[in-house]
């Protein structure tokens, strides 16, 4: 944390060498990989040209911050052309993260990881951006729950694809959040969108107060279990004039104060990120939820899984991420088939009708089968 937060610089170098000859190295490299920061750490200990730190730390980090740096042109290349199918067959296109966002937020891609790119496309055009992706060479990840999806969009948000070749993953977006909360619809993004100064052909992105909600509901729903997404908003909070007002009117719209509440405090609290009047209204705004989730969220940085949804506590905390109109809707949701069920049991499209009076013992099927599984494995 002392490295995020530039710490070390107040030191003498006494006092660094001091702390640094009491590190554990192997953990701190494993730490630093889990929460993909080699890129911010490496360029930070290269610039302090620190003595005191392993050469076979600063190797390991170096080679790391390479390979992201390749990966992140890659995906630059990928963006452009997907983007770029996309605009000549009619398809509105934005960015919602990978490269365009790590120069928008860090000025420098490599500074930043991207595992895909994530694009966000109007409902209406699903069908027609897969059939271009399968023409560009790449597969849906799910296989044939892509075509159950297209029946209840909105029960879902998004679809993964892969290609094999290249090795690259694009998730298209018909929605920003998977839950049922109120979100503004494309046409007023679209309308409200800027183009990314870091392509040389056009690509569109979230305005920045949008943006800043995008990510704090996403790095919520993933339990901020890896500090980049923290990061990333401690960099937009210390660089990027944002207009707070409407950020907050965005917030109190879409149900989602206490998550740009809790954001603020894991900031405030972990990376010591300073914040103006304005942020500390909106913390104020529903601080006992705030705090509450922040030490939900702390936890699951902790553990260093590969997903939060591994733990049993999960599930509890995302629901407890919604409002009361998004708990109600959640609800009414568990009355309606999912993609599981198609794919538990594969019928006609005539009888899907069959898959309401069949989903509660589908559902209790699931169950079974996964408890049955749990127990075989404890054996």
């Amino acid at each position: 944390m002392s490295l995020l937060r530039d710490d070390l610089t107040d030191l003498t170098s006494k006092e660094m060498t001091s702390r640094l000859d009491d590190m554990d190295w192997p953990l701190f490299v494993q730490l630093v990989y889990h929460h993909r920061l080699y890129s911010v750490i490496y360029v930070r200990l290269k610039q302090m040209n620190l003595p005191s730190v392993p050469q076979t730390v600063m190797e390991s980090l170096k080679q790391q911050y390479t390979i992201n740096t390749f990966r992140m042109l890659q995906l630059t290349a990928e963006m452009e052309q997907v983007c770029g199918a996309f605009r000549e067959r009619g398809i509105r296109t934005i960015t919602l993260k990978g490269p365009a966002l790590a120069h928008d937020l860090y000025g420098d891609v490599s500074m930043r990881t991207s595992k895909d790119l994530d694009i966000l496309i109007p409902v209406q055009e699903v069908e027609a951006a897969e059939r271009i992706l399968i023409g560009l060479g790449y597969q849906c990840k799910e296989g044939e729950r892509s075509l159950t999806v297209r029946s209840w969009k909105w029960r879902e948000h998004h679809i993964c694809y892969i290609h094999p070749e290249k090795r690259t993953q694009v998730e298209i977006h018909w929605r920003l959040n998977p839950d049922s909360g109120r979100e503004t619809d494309f046409e007023l993004l679209w309308k409200r969108s800027r183009f990314s100064s870091y392509t040389q052909t056009p690509v569109r992105m979230l305005e920045r107060e949008d943006l800043w909600v995008y990510l704090v509901t996403h790095g919520a729903r993933h339990g901020w279990f890896r500090l980049r997404w923290l990061l990333d908003m401690d960099q937009m909070i210390r660089t990027m004039p944002l207009d707070t007002k409407k950020v907050e009117r965005r917030l109190k719209a879409e149900g989602r104060l206490s998550i740009g509440s809790q954001t603020l405090h894991l900031a405030s609290d972990l990376l010591h990120t300073p914040l103006s009047d304005d942020y500390l209204s909106i913390m104020a705004m529903s601080n006992r939820a705030g705090q509450r989730l922040a030490r939900a969220g702390a936890l699951f940085m902790n553990d260093m899984l590969d997903s939060p949804a591994e733990l049993p506590n999960y599930q509890s905390y995302l629901f407890s991420l919604r409002s009361a109109r998004q708990k109600w809707f959640f609800f009414i949701e568990r009355l309606y088939p999912s993609t599981w069920d198609v794919h538990q049991l594969p019928l006609p499209r005539s009888l899907y009708f069959l898959y309401f009076p069949l989903r509660p013992f589908l559902w209790f099927w699931r169950r079974f089968k996964k408890s049955t599984m749990t127990e075989r494995g404890k054996v």
